[in-house]
């Protein structure tokens, strides 16, 4: 039994550290919390009864790891931002952050086809497989692939064409 555990992370490791690192946008931050998973699911790796429940643990485990992180972050920032209160000449990282990606939202609603939108949100915003995105289009996994990657391009270009980056 103790082997289904290594069997089952290490063939969905790669789709656990993709999940990880869109939710803590590292991946040194992922791998942290591939390992803390994996340690944590160690010590239950007898209670597990089949490679179904055991990519379900690690799946749930690694997603309350990254929700932790998140929690964490957003309590360290909250107490900084309490701190820095007193200096309104400077603008706030955030600010600008917020700035940035409410440009590229407007871009990807603007520029990308609806088809091509679809995609990448499906992927990067809700986390979709690519065989699910495949699955809803009715297109090949490498069509997929190929138009976010040429959807990913485009925002890209643009932006750096209009903002100068």
């Amino acid at each position: 039994m103790n082997d289904i555990l290594t069997t089952v992370f290490g063939r969905i490791r790669h789709r656990l550290h993709m999940g990880a690192a869109r939710l803590l946008q590292s991946d040194q931050e992922a791998d942290d919390a591939l390992q803390e998973a994996f340690v944590r699911l160690w010590q239950r790796r007898d209670s597990f009864q089949g490679e179904e429940q055991t990519e379900g643990a690690a799946v749930v485990t690694v997603r309350n790891i990254c929700i932790d992180e998140l929690r964490r972050r957003s309590l360290h920032r909250e107490t900084q931002s309490a701190a820095y209160a007193a200096e309104p000449e400077a603008e706030e990282p955030d600010d600008c952050l917020q700035d940035v990606v409410c440009e590229v939202k407007a871009l990807i609603e603007t520029e990308l086809s609806s088809r091509d939108r679809d995609i990448l949100l499906m992927r990067d915003r809700n986390g979709y497989d690519f065989d699910e995105i495949a699955a809803e289009f009715g297109m090949t996994e490498a069509a997929v692939r190929m138009a976010l990657s040429r959807a990913r391009k485009t925002i890209r270009n643009i932006y750096r064409t209009r903002y100068g980056q």
